[in-house]
């Protein structure tokens, strides 16, 4: 439980970040993109883990989204793959 209320948390500030960087300007910071995309794919992963595979499928969409071919994208990516295959 305290996992979940965790990367609830997590998942509200990444986007409040990135709503927030392009309510400034219409361009956003590379680095602030990379950032968020890293973030959704590590969720991603946590939640394939844990078996919650909705969410893991939302958060990868969300970092691919931001950063299609981000070393850690193409990890949970590659995740999701194996265990689309392995489903019975």
């Amino acid at each position: 439980m305290i996992k979940n209320n965790f990367t609830s948390i997590v998942s509200i500030a990444v986007v409040s970040l990135w709503l927030s960087a392009c309510s400034v300007s219409p361009k956003v910071d590379p680095q602030q993109q990379q950032l968020a995309a890293d973030i959704y794919a590590q969720l991603a992963l946590g939640y394939m883990a844990s078996g919650q595979l909705t969410l893991a499928q939302q958060r990868l969409q969300m970092a691919q989204a931001l950063k299609p071919n981000g070393v850690l994208t193409l990890k949970a990516a590659k995740k999701w793959q194996q265990l689309q295959l392995t489903k019975p």
